[in-house]
């Protein structure tokens, strides 16, 4: 694929992603936790996804956010806001092309006064095949 037609790509997932998933929320058949879609996540997706594969993963994000598996958590450290102290990581094993993947996603915690919130963040593609190489 072109740089021309993986630009064209990535602008019609990109809208597609605004209309279908910006305001939807997703439930982790793991953890049971309710996971929103905000905008901010999908400008994180298009402003760092690179790969042809990175690309096509934002279709698949519902059911990587419904499948996924909670790894841990970590103090947010990019930012002084108290009301997002922390985010949540996720795995989820995925095919793309023919391509085995690890997603591993980044869910913003946001404390509200009743109840915390899950908001994705972002997420990328580890490839399984390098990731699985023994080392020399």
């Amino acid at each position: 694929m072109t740089k021309d037609e993986l630009f064209t790509l990535k602008r019609t997932l990109y809208k597609w992603a605004k209309e279908n998933l910006r305001g939807t929320s997703v439930i982790n058949e793991l953890s049971g936790n309710l996971i929103e879609i905000s905008a901010q996540g999908i400008d994180e997706w298009f402003s760092k996804s690179k790969s042809e594969e990175q690309i096509k993963s934002i279709s698949l994000l519902t059911q990587i956010l419904k499948k996924a598996k909670y790894t841990h958590a970590e103090k947010n450290i990019h930012s002084e806001l108290k009301n997002a102290p922390s985010f949540e990581y996720y795995e989820c094993p995925l095919e793309i092309d023919e391509k085995d993947f690890n997603a591993v996603i980044s869910i913003k915690i946001i404390v509200a006064t009743h109840g915390d919130r899950r908001i994705y963040y972002h997420h990328y593609l580890d490839d399984l095949k390098k990731s699985n190489r023994p080392q020399l």
